[in-house]
């Protein structure tokens, strides 16, 4: 059991997550209620009494409170998002009418931006009746599921690109869109703002390992100079080169039965081996989990953010109960998920958008609205450590988790998706990692900053739908 500490002249036990933890007496002196008493446990977790059994007034009751605080929030965090939850009904409308794939597309699109803010309300809910180190992970594991599950179902549908360019879209969408907001709306009502440097530059290292392992599958590409199979150009063109019996036909080779064969990979004049982008998926992989137990564990203080000034409100849904919307959440997500990618390609003729510009800048947009709501409000108030870690947080745990993460699953479905997100991305990526770790770099933020950072993302933008589109998605 851990020993009081003073905290602005409370005694309190110390800290867990965002909250400071008072004891029993602190809190009487406040003047709550000595049954809600919350302390901190000898498995390191915190509990309540009445929070122990959320459903003492039976399951009616506990239905009407949980559905009321997931549809209308609760006084202090107001779900106001959830107005949009009117296009979940009309995108099964659209779909059953046989309105368009554009219809389809957009009403799942918008869909998804308030189940993803619920499903971060409920995740830190259930991280209430955790300890620590389990409610991060929590954190760590649902904060990017909406895009994680869009991901599978493109991996499962073949279209790489798409992943590809979504995850890359979704990083460049937090660090300059949703962060440059950020330091315009904080920049605007404070003439500077500071914040922690140390853990800035933590996380811009980590941003610059994610770009040196995406680096080097399109480089060798670019320079034809890997084994891994014969290029993409011979690829494209298989079936001609074949009929005016340029080559020989290529029958099944294992790159792209995606076994990962080193033998039958030895092709020179080729791309990048999918072993290779599997080995670097799994390398970072390995360094994520060493970032969790370095945020966790070793170097906790680098990473504590701001105290909000009054005590967060005891947990609504209770720890089993908030599994269980987790779950309920994410299979309406899965669904969403489906309809856009069996809808994205006919959307995009349909819409007369480039895919490359839907998939890498409008759908990230979407995906990461809630964070963006987030970011600016808690850099209005001047807490900068909860909006750096809403935007560049988000980004790394993409660039060091989602992403590689993806590879592994088309390996297990024995999809060739490799870490090839080609030079114009990666190079996007490479520049824009640099210049935020030049700008974060002196731990202070004003709106100048900002306004380089979202024209940054504008022409990023543009250059996205200046990008010809592939032939094939895959």
């Amino acid at each position: 059991m851990e020993q009081p500490q003073e905290v602005n002249g409370k005694e309190t036990l110390g800290h867990f997550g965002s909250r400071t933890l008072i004891t029993p007496e602190a809190a009487w002196s406040k003047g709550l209620d000595g049954e809600a008493e919350t302390f901190l446990s000898d498995e390191g977790g915190s509990r309540s009494k009445e929070d122990d059994d959320p459903c003492a007034e039976g399951l009616v009751q506990y239905f009407r409170t949980s559905l009321s605080a997931l549809f209308l929030g609760t006084d202090d965090q107001p779900a106001l998002l959830n107005v949009l939850m009117v296009s979940i009904p009309l995108a099964f409308v659209s779909r059953l009418c046989g309105w368009g794939e554009a219809w389809v597309f957009l009403s799942a699109l918008v869909g998804l931006i308030p189940l993803a803010e619920r499903i971060s309300f409920v995740t830190e809910d259930v991280a209430k009746y955790t300890n620590q180190t389990l409610g991060g992970l929590l954190n760590a594991t649902f904060g990017n599921i909406t895009e994680l599950v869009v991901c599978i179902f493109a991996i499962r549908a073949g279209l790489f690109r798409v992943v590809q360019l979504s995850m890359l879209g979704s990083v460049l969408s937090n660090l300059l869109l949703v962060l440059g907001s950020a330091f315009l709306i904080g920049g605007c009502r404070h003439k500077e703002q500071n914040f922690n440097r140390s853990a800035a530059v933590t996380n811009t290292g980590l941003l610059i390992f994610a770009v040196l392992a995406l680096s080097l599958p399109s480089i060798l590409d670019e320079t034809h100079s890997g084994a891994g199979g014969v290029h993409a150009e011979i690829v494209a063109n298989h079936s001609v080169l074949v009929a005016q019996h340029q080559m020989p036909k290529i029958r099944s080779p294992a790159w792209l039965r995606a076994n990962g064969s080193l033998e039958a990979e030895n092709r020179p004049g080729g791309d990048a081996p999918l072993w290779y982008s599997r080995f670097i998926a799994l390398c970072m992989l390995i360094m994520y989990v060493l970032l969790i137990f370095f945020q966790l564990v070793t170097h906790t203080h680098l990473f504590e953010g701001e105290e909000e000034d009054e005590e967060d409100e005891p947990g609504i849904l209770g720890f089993y109960g908030g599994i269980f919307w987790l779950g309920v959440i994410t299979v309406f997500i899965a669904t969403l998920s489906q309809w856009i990618v069996d809808t994205i390609e006919g959307a995009a003729a349909s819409l007369g958008m480039p895919i490359l510009f839907i998939s890498g800048i409008l759908v990230p947009i979407v995906g990461n609205a809630a964070e963006h709501a987030a970011a600016i409000v808690f850099a209005y108030r001047n807490k900068m450590e909860i909006a750096l870690g809403s935007a560049v947080g988000s980004a790394v745990q993409i660039s060091v988790f989602v992403i590689p993460l993806c590879v592994v699953i088309g390996w297990m479905m024995d999809k060739p998706m490799t870490m090839n997100f080609h030079f114009f991305e990666t190079s996007t990526m490479l520049l824009t990692s640099i210049s935020i770790a030049i700008i974060l770099m002196d731990g202070k933020a004003n709106w100048l900053k900002g306004s380089m950072l979202l024209l940054g993302y504008c022409i990023i933008g543009a250059g996205f739908w200046a990008h010809a589109d592939p032939d094939q998605m895959s």
